[in-house]
């Protein structure tokens, strides 16, 4: 039991809570969400090091047993993410403080940033495919609202972009965790691991690992679900692009390693060959939009999409890292 692993998702939480009882008071408001910043930073160090030194963590809560109950579970790739998290927002909060306009802040930039950092840490920290799915739709009610906050036209029109772009995802995810459910008739990883590999129904795995690929694909914008990134992540302000760059995809990408390394594992020489084209059709994409724009933010945006291929490619790969060996400490949980 580790009392410290939830505190990267409650943190937030209270500092959201706690910003909204100054609704009328912006500074203060910018106060606490800086303080929670540093906070979630701290606890997130803490967790590091935590796995550093015992490997793999998790805790049940309200103490129902796996796979019964909901799993908090952090391996060292979690705890980097949920590290890099605490740090990116730390720095937004304080760009935020000179940045965001007083019109923003007075409707609720402050609650709404860090609802966006409680929904990004729990889909890194859990072990539940639908509490992946329920953590996906609190970070993105949040990203929904702040990428329209100020209620320009450019803003309006990427955020109607996103959002639809968003909603198909969604509903693919959903659809998938449906068919999980139904197939296996749980929705902890760990169990499904052990399931999947035991299970003689390839038809199924199919499916459900499109399913899943085209879900993960557009939130992490890979080739060719990418397009609704360049034309909506620079009409925000420079804070909340920066965090949408720096975290939201992300989220994306390690829905696909976590999925593709854990449970879909079952004929890796069609499922990551097609990744790694992906990817790299990815990276491709991304440098010859960025070489055609003319806008600083667009060729920003372009040369996102070219990162997030990089990081794909290691995935298709699928070659072995001794020091986080997913399918291997997962299967403890």
């Amino acid at each position: 039991m580790h009392n410290t692993l939830p505190l990267p998702i409650l943190i937030p939480l209270m500092t959201a809570v706690t910003a909204l009882f100054f609704w009328r008071r912006p500074p203060i408001q910018r106060i606490v969400g800086l303080a929670g910043s540093a906070a979630l930073l701290s606890v997130s160090v803490l967790n590091f090091r935590l796995v550093c030194r015992e490997g793999i963590i998790s805790t049940q809560i309200g103490n129902w047993p796996a796979p019964f109950g909901i799993t908090i579970v952090s391996d060292m790739l979690s705890a980097i993410l949920v590290l890099a998290t605490g740090f990116v927002v730390s720095i937004i909060s304080v760009v935020s403080m000179t940045e965001i306009d007083e019109k923003r802040n007075a409707f609720g930039y402050t609650p709404l940033l860090h609802i966006l950092t409680m929904g990004i840490c729990g889909s890194f920290l859990t072990g539940d495919v639908f509490n992946l799915y329920v953590w996906f739709e609190v970070m993105l009610i949040g990203s929904f609202v702040l990428m329209g906050l100020g209620g320009e036209r450019p803003q309006l029109e990427g955020t109607i972009k996103y959002v639809t772009l968003n909603l198909i995802s969604s509903a693919l995810f959903l659809a998938g965790v449906g068919v999980l459910y139904g197939a296996f008739g749980t929705l902890n990883m760990a169990d499904l691991a052990q399931q999947l590999r035991t299970i003689n129904r390839p038809g199924l795995v199919v499916t459900l690992s499109t399913l899943f690929l085209l879900a993960f694909g557009i939130k992490a914008a890979i080739f060719p679900l990418f397009f609704w990134l360049p034309a909506s992540y620079h009409t925000p302000p420079a804070p909340v692009s920066a965090i949408f760059a720096a975290l939201l995809t992300k989220v994306g990408v390690y829905s696909l390693i976590r999925f593709f390394t854990l449970l879909f594992v079952h004929d890796t020489g069609h499922t990551h060959r097609l990744i790694l084209v992906l990817s790299a059709l990815t990276m491709i994409v991304g440098i010859l939009g960025a070489i055609v724009q003319k806008d600083y933010r667009r060729i920003v945006s372009f040369n996102l999409i070219s990162h997030i291929g990089t990081m794909t490619v290691g995935l298709g790969l699928l070659t072995p890292w001794h020091w986080w060996a997913p399918s291997s400490i997962w299967s403890t949980t």
